[in-house]
């Protein structure tokens, strides 16, 4: 069945899959009627919210925009995984907006069904303890968190860059806020405007941060108040709502450290050490998250090659120092051999794989998702100070991050005619290959040219069009497609589809 049918999924898929087959449809389904008859049947389908986050947080979402981008050249032995997306030739069909929209929804589906259940169950009991009251109200705000990270995520690739003057005007994407499956196509929902869709998202982080009174920690498995405060932060930022973004990052800075030594930093991402972590997503070898490293390495220990499908460019190489430790533990100087050449360039090794998490003896390229570590906060508060005026603090946040990843660092002051530049380059350095850049490039509005390559002989069609590519602002596959399943099975959305496509 390809069909994705937002309003009439059924709950409870096996999300502990979902890395492995994103297309499938969930298969079991649990009447809400007697889906929570206790507190711990509750926590039993809290963890549903989790697992699933946990693949959303990984794998191809965090890559499958960051390929799409000026960051890789795509190798001559790429295979065309991820093709579409790195010539920006994708239509309808793409498989990753397929799996993003039809996975968000399988997500929202699910946070419904709890809200609605532990509601009904409150609803029914009197002599609820304050403790078990305080638990049920605490799982309502993981919901509530999980629908508005979904309905970002579903806003950020499927719609326009939000515009506070233009919103109520464009395209936002179907809401559902209640659990009620129905075959009935007459009932499916549209889509909303793109400022409904954002008073959506912030809504449910109001009630989110009503909820969830868990202190925040670092390396914390949960969502705590500063996890919430963290992705605030983030939305706020993609809203163009400098306040506010300032309001919820900058309480943050002081109770999570940087990692300011090799052997930390290189900890956090080998390890899984949580350190400057808001928010770690819970893995285990059980509970695998997708692999985030989209074959960036891929070594053979039976062949001794190296085969990467992606190779960093010469561009980003060069926005290191030599002793920035974001460079110096996250890019690996390797020996590359194709059919056609062999040559030294270096390769991204940010998601070595957890040694926790092998299979065998060698690494499955696994790591816990770090979904909102602080140093993402600090450039959002650089950011919004630069943009709202304060070059001050905003150069004072470029220079502790820096200052922690370099120890050659000395400060230096930026005036507003290069400090965003700045900030935009930091924001490669340090968020490289964490799944940010497509979303960074659509809301500077700027397009970019791909920079050359590390060694053109490593690399896909050296002399094609793709090694430099030039993409402008314009180009309409900015904005990814509707899946033409969702076109095709929701009359309300027929002809909603996004400028550009066609429906093959």
């Amino acid at each position: 069945m390809k069909k994705i049918l937002i309003t009439s999924l059924s709950i409870l898929s096996v999300f502990a899959a979902v890395s492995c087959n994103m297309n499938k449809q969930p298969f079991s389904t649990i009447s809400q009627d007697n889906a929570v008859q206790s507190v711990a049947d509750a926590a039993k389908l809290r963890q549903y919210i989790y697992s699933h986050f946990r693949g959303m947080t990984s794998g191809e979402y965090i890559y499958s925009g960051e390929v799409q981008t000026d960051l890789f050249h795509a190798s001559s032995g790429f295979g065309n995984n991820g093709g579409d997306l790195y010539r920006w030739d994708f239509t309808t069909g793409l498989g990753n907006a397929l799996n993003l929209w039809g996975n968000s929804y399988i997500m929202i589906a699910n946070d419904n069904f709890l809200i609605e259940s532990i509601n009904d169950f409150i609803a029914s009991q009197e002599d609820l303890s304050e403790s078990d009251l305080a638990t049920l109200q605490l799982y309502k705000g993981d919901a509530f968190f999980s629908r508005a990270f979904s309905y970002f995520q579903l806003a950020t690739y499927f719609c326009a860059d939000y515009d506070a003057a233009t919103a109520a005007n464009e395209y936002g994407v179907p809401i559902v806020t209640v659990y009620s499956p129905t075959s009935d196509e007459s009932k499916y929902p549209g889509r909303e405007s793109l400022a409904r869709t954002f008073e959506q998202i912030n809504a449910d982080l109001d009630s989110a941060e009503a909820y969830i009174q868990t202190e925040g920690s670092v390396g914390a498995k949960y969502f705590t108040k500063d996890v919430v405060s963290a992705f605030r932060a983030r939305v706020a930022l993609y809203m163009d709502d400098y306040p506010t973004a300032i309001r919820y990052a900058e309480p943050l800075i002081a109770n999570y450290p940087l990692a300011d030594s090799d052997s930390t930093y290189a900890d956090l991402w080998l390890n899984d050490s949580g350190v400057e972590c808001i928010m770690q997503v819970f893995s285990s070898m059980t509970e695998l998250p997708g692999s985030s490293s989209y074959n960036y390495v891929s070594y053979s220990e039976a062949s001794g090659l190296y085969t990467p499908y992606y190779i960093p460019t010469q561009s980003v190489i060069d926005l290191y120092a030599e002793d920035d430790m974001r460079f110096t533990e996250i890019f690996e100087l390797c020996k590359v051999t194709s059919e056609a050449s062999s040559a030294e360039v270096y390769l991204c090794n940010k998601y070595p794989g957890n040694p926790d998490f092998y299979q065998g003896v060698q690494t499955n390229y696994c790591n816990s998702p770090k979904p909102f570590r602080i140093a993402e906060q600090y450039l959002i508060l650089a950011e919004a100070y630069a943009q709202t005026g304060n070059l001050n603090n905003a150069n004072n946040m470029l220079n502790e991050l820096r200052g922690a990843r370099i120890p050659s660092w000395t400060d230096e002051s930026y005036g507003s005619n290069n400090i965003m530049q700045e900030i935009r380059d930091e924001r490669v350095r340090e968020l490289f290959a964490e799944g940010f850049r497509m979303l960074d490039l659509r809301r500077y509005g700027e397009g970019f040219t791909r920079g050359p390559a590390q060694n053109s002989s490593l690399v896909y069609m050296p002399d094609g069009p793709y090694t430099e590519m030039t993409v402008s602002r314009d180009n309409f596959h900015w904005i990814w497609p509707i899946p033409t399943n969702e076109i095709n099975s929701n009359p309300q959305i027929s002809g909603q589809q996004n400028p550009g496509y066609t429906n093959q």
